[in-house]
């Protein structure tokens, strides 16, 4: 069998993903690694993707000036921090 060892997205001073031999993915933010199954990356990217859609209505809700989670309202994203 080849030898797998390819970055496959590199983003300086943030991180890197990796491909390697042992069919995983290394996830590395910072100091800060996670290893996953080439499907459970995939299904991490479609959260992190959904959460960035998320935070972009929040963020431009309140641009405008709106209150973007409003008291009464049915949301489906929840602050809780």
């Amino acid at each position: 069998m080849d030898e797998i060892n390819v970055i496959l997205a590199k983003y300086p001073g943030l991180g890197h993903v990796q491909l390697c031999e042992c069919n995983s993915i290394h996830l590395s933010i910072g100091p800060v690694t996670v290893t996953l199954s080439p499907e459970a990356f995939v299904e991490t990217a479609i959260l992190i993707r959904n959460a960035m859609e998320q935070l972009r209505e929040i963020v431009g809700a309140r641009e405008s000036g709106e209150n973007p989670l409003r008291p009464g309202e049915n949301h489906h994203n929840q602050f809780i921090h």
